[in-house]
């Protein structure tokens, strides 16, 4: 039985094993992972200074109709922040700290909440301690600690971002925490790489001998292995070994220990948790010209704008929105991100479309957010086939009123006056006597609808947004001097008789021409000479008369609207960009009820006129006719397609759809018509 070879120290065993290796390695794990792993600094960097080259804007107005501020406090602020930095290294200095911590602190020198900050400095977030309101349980200030000392804060003088953290209430989460552990496999398989390097560039092993070493043999046999083969510039060195003893191979080749793959492993799950593309860190390996360019526009639509809208969000919310004077924001000027232009490029090429269907330029550019400025007479839509404005005078001429001349002149006083006398003998009127296609009828006037109604919806958003302005005005001028509690909200409303007045004026030519293009519509589609029907002769120049003096209705529901809310604020004892946010939150419905607005009163001054031109043109019975789609009213789907003599109601209470003097709910927002019965 062969003798077991004996050492006189355990630690013999170990000479040149993985576990020398693993020994050279000691000495603490990942403290800087910015300065220390590549990966982790890649992707911070990607993020950070992409966000630093994009120029940061302030506006001001309204959000509908914004406008740039090139020069101000805030604008200063954010160029030149402090002695130390510029703005755009603060913006690195943010996403750098957001990446690394999940947050990201501003010392913002100021006095008090309206006032903007003399300087804003930035320093790591573990020198921020929370101080929190025991009632609350909100953050009450802030203490900052460095070398012993501390300092603290008001909540005003911290601005405060993080990404949100379910496991804590008040502090941030940073995706280097989500990818810690492929970081520290990484990291330890490169200093492993190193210390491999090191030794020589050979795996670990044991020399084995069945003789027993004394001490001195066993010194010699080390040095003199480590003479010959121990560094990167001895390796593969040739192996002279005496006295039966040999060499085994122990430890683990990168080859063996799928080295390359788990390192590629590691590093996309690192760029997964910061959701960073290879294209972004210079690995183009399985990538071309079109998944590069890809990966960027990805890049910027998926990591970076949300990460530009948090940034926009906080200093909305914490900075700008409780400042003193007209309100401003901050918005990145996304318009500079080359890898966007190809979005824009799709939006303009949807936005042609859309418009070419009808859609105001400025109802386009708002609702796609183009960005252009509004243009003037942008609220006018255009039709397809020939590009002929909306709402102009002249309609294309396949229409139901391509005969019919400009309209008589619009009125601008507050009331209607009356017509001038004139002397109208009309000739004998000649009815094509032929069965009416109620669905073609309809259809024929919609399509007139549809163009006047485009007319009146642009008219009256900018009549709420001259109110809005007005308003936020009113409230500039009453509350720049004075404490809230001195005012009654009745007295920070606009003048009712003056917008009463402007309405009317806005009002009553569209009633003219609405009336004038539907009666002359319905000779035409009769077969009768539409030059013949004039409206200032008509019963239904009483019926618009009246019409002019419910629509200030439009005015005491807004006038009450704004008294309530104001009110509530007066109650709060909220402040003057408090009380104005209010007003802007309240015409932010302009849009919809403007269309709601422009829907019904088309509806009832086109009707009758209609009628007007029915009686007229001697026709004896009517149909009820509807849209035909699922918003119809119950109740008018039951009336669709029945007939009564003219001037006698319908079982709902109309002499006809959108009759201005039938019950509310019938009327409002009705798109049916009436169809002349041709026996």
């Amino acid at each position: 039985m062969p003798t077991l070879p004996t050492f006189p120290e355990t630690d013999r065993l170990f000479f040149l094993s993985p576990h020398l290796l693993m020994a050279q390695l000691r000495g603490g794990g990942l403290t800087h992972p910015y300065k220390d792993h590549v990966w982790v600094y890649s992707c911070v960097n990607a993020i950070a200074q992409n966000l630093m080259g994009i120029p940061l804007l302030f506006f001001t107005g309204s959000r509908k109709d914004k406008k740039l501020v090139e020069a101000g406090p805030l604008v200063k602020l954010f160029e030149t922040p402090n002695p130390m930095m510029s703005g755009a290294q603060l913006i690195e200095a943010t996403f750098i700290y957001l990446g690394l911590c999940g947050e990201a602190f501003y010392i913002a020198e100021r006095k008090n909440p309206r006032e903007v900050p003399n300087e804003l400095w930035t320093f790591h977030p573990n020198r921020f301690k929370e101080v929190v309101d025991r009632d609350t349980g909100l953050i009450a200030g802030w203490t900052y600690e460095k070398g012993g000392k501390k300092i603290p804060f008001e909540a005003h003088e911290i601005i405060f971002f993080r990404f949100f953290n379910p496991y804590h209430d008040y502090r941030g989460l940073a995706p280097l925490q989500a990818a810690q552990a492929g970081i520290d496999q990484d990291f330890w398989a490169s200093r492993y790489n190193a210390a491999f390097f090191k030794n020589n560039a050979q795996p670990g092993g044991i020399l084995e001998t069945s003789a027993n070493l004394g001490d001195e043999e066993f010194k010699r046999l080390l040095a003199q292995w480590n003479d010959r083969h121990q560094g990167v510039s001895k390796a593969h060195a040739i192996a002279l070994l005496e006295g039966g003893v040999t060499y085994k191979q122990t430890g683990l080749s990168q080859k063996d220990m799928d080295f390359l793959e788990q390192r590629k492993f590691n590093r996309e799950e690192i760029m997964a948790a910061f959701k960073v593309p290879k294209s972004e860190l210079g690995i183009y390996e399985d990538l071309n010209f079109a998944t590069a360019k890809t990966q960027d526009r990805v890049f910027w639509t998926k990591t970076l704008l949300p990460k530009m809208a948090l940034f926009e969000f906080v200093i909305w919310h914490q900075l700008c929105a409780k400042l003193s004077g007209p309100e401003t924001w901050a918005e990145f000027d996304r318009t500079a991100v080359d890898a966007l232009k190809e979005d824009l490029k799709e939006m303009l090429e949807a936005g042609q479309k859309v418009w070419q269907m009808g859609v105001p330029f400025n109802v386009v550019n708002e609702t796609l957010n183009l960005g252009f400025p509004k243009v003037e007479g942008g609220d006018v839509g255009y039709l397809p086939f020939n590009m002929m404005p909306v709402g102009s005078q002249g309609l294309p001429d396949n229409s139901p009123s391509a005969a019919v001349p400009p309209s008589q002149p619009e009125k601008a006083a507050g009331s209607p006056p009356l017509p001038a006398a004139s002397l109208h003998l009309p000739g004998p009127q000649v009815i094509m006597r032929r069965k009416m296609d109620p669905r073609a009828s309809w259809q024929q006037y919609h399509h007139l609808w549809a163009v006047l109604m485009g007319k009146f919806r642009g008219k009256m958003k900018n009549f709420f947004s001259w109110q809005e302005e007005l308003q936020i005005k009113l409230l500039s001028e009453k509350l720049a001097k004075a404490r809230l509690r001195e005012y009654m909200a009745e007295d920070l409303l606009f003048d009712l008789e003056e917008a009463n007045e402007i309405l009317k004026k806005l009002a009553w030519p569209l009633y003219l021409t609405i009336g004038t293009e539907s009666g002359r519509a319905l000779f035409i589609e009769l077969g009768a000479d539409p030059a013949n029907f004039v409206l200032t002769d008509t019963a239904a120049m009483q019926v618009l008369k009246d019409k002019l003096i419910k629509v200030t209705r439009i005015n005491d529901y807004t006038r009450e609207k704004l008294r309530e809310t104001l009110l509530e604020g007066l109650s709060k004892t909220e402040t003057v960009n408090e009380m104005q946010q209010r007003v802007r939150d309240l015409f932010g419905f302009s849009e919809a009820r403007s269309l709601n607005i422009a829907r019904t009163e088309t509806g009832q001054s086109a009707a009758p006129a209609r009628d007007a031109a029915m009686a007229e043109l001697g026709v004896e019975k009517i149909q009820w006719w509807t849209a035909g789609d699922t918003a119809v009213r119950e109740t008018h789907q039951f009336l669709e397609g029945m007939v009564v003599p003219r001037g006698m109601p319908f079982p709902n209470g109309c002499l006809y759809p959108c009759d201005p003097g039938g019950p509310a709910e019938q009327i409002i927002n009705c798109r049916c018509v009436a169809v002349p019965v041709i026996d």
